[in-house]
């Protein structure tokens, strides 16, 4: 007796002809193993989407599918995470991920994109009016750091993201999130934030070019991400049993202390930074203390006529 299953074999897809969709095949044509419902039960591929491809299709189906993923990835994550992030986030914590991005990978391609644009945009951290009275030492270091925004824009992420996820397990404890759960939510958060935060950045980068008076403005830029954090943490206690006013306490808690976090990393990196350059050329230190040194009375005075 022949043991073998009898699997029925995969069309061919030379077999198809031109106007021919094997909409109704009878064994996925990627495995072939034999179809039972719309999605192969062994890789998973789509069999209602096997057929022909026309430029049609490509134009009205394809495209617009993979750019915006409307009903899964990226797109469906971002749109979750605009307008119900704390249940999003318990549902993906509970087991309902599979319309979901990756959190790592959602945070990395949205970093990416984010960069891309600002780069397009043009950063200058240093208004050109304000270079000439700077000491060289604090245009060198914004410069620097700057390209290494640029060139490891995930590097701020991998130093923040575990202090964060620390400070939310012990702050948010009643939404019941050990620290890998926060590490995958904060990433979501992260990713999300970047987008909101290069929502306002890039208008104001443009406007500085001609009012370079907003570059003291682009601190406010924080707000958004603050407030965005603020609602996400206090949607992640919802569930729990506690005043309302409590959830507000530890929510924005949460945002000060993470707040505090991200600046003294920025510093942090800004100072190692100062230091290789000076250790590089000592000269640059005697220029910031020449032009960081408090002035004369004679040189304060205005020339009287």
């Amino acid at each position: 007796m022949n043991t073998t299953a009898n699997l029925a074999p995969a069309p061919s897809l030379a077999a198809v002809g031109p106007d021919e969709a094997p909409h109704h095949a009878t064994a996925c044509l990627n495995c072939g193993t034999a179809i039972t419902d719309r999605y192969c039960a062994h890789c998973g591929q789509d069999a209602h989407h096997t057929h022909r491809f026309t430029l049609r299709f490509l134009l009205f189906h394809d495209l617009p599918h993979s750019i915006w993923h409307v009903d899964k990835g990226v797109g469906y994550t971002l749109r979750q995470m605009l307008t119900r992030p704390g249940a999003t986030l318990h549902e993906y914590m509970a087991g309902r991920r599979a319309q979901h991005f990756r959190p790592i990978t959602y945070l990395l391609l949205i970093t990416a994109v984010s960069m891309l644009l600002l780069s397009a945009v043009g950063i200058n951290p240093v208004p050109a009016a304000q270079q000439a009275e700077m000491p060289r030492l604090v245009q060198l270091v914004m410069e620097r750091y700057m390209q290494l925004y640029a060139k490891y824009p995930t590097l701020i992420y991998l130093i923040i993201l575990p202090a964060n996820a620390a400070l939310a397990v012990w702050l948010l404890r009643p939404s019941k999130f050990n620290f890998a759960e926060m590490l995958l939510s904060q990433a979501f958060i992260s990713g999300t934030t970047t987008i909101i935060s290069t929502v306002f950045m890039v208008p104001l980068l443009l406007l500085i070019r001609y009012f370079p008076a907003l570059q003291s403005w682009m601190m406010l830029t924080m707000l958004p991400y603050m407030a965005y954090s603020a609602w996400v943490f206090r949607q992640l206690l919802e569930p729990a049993r506690m005043p309302v006013e409590d959830k507000w306490v530890r929510s924005i808690g949460t945002v000060v202390l993470q707040t505090m976090v991200l600046v003294v990393s920025l510093i942090s990196v800004q100072i190692v930074i100062m230091f290789s350059l000076i250790r590089q050329d000592p000269s640059l230190l005697e220029d910031f203390r020449q032009k960081t040194a408090p002035k004369s009375r004679s040189e304060l005075a205005a020339p009287v006529r």
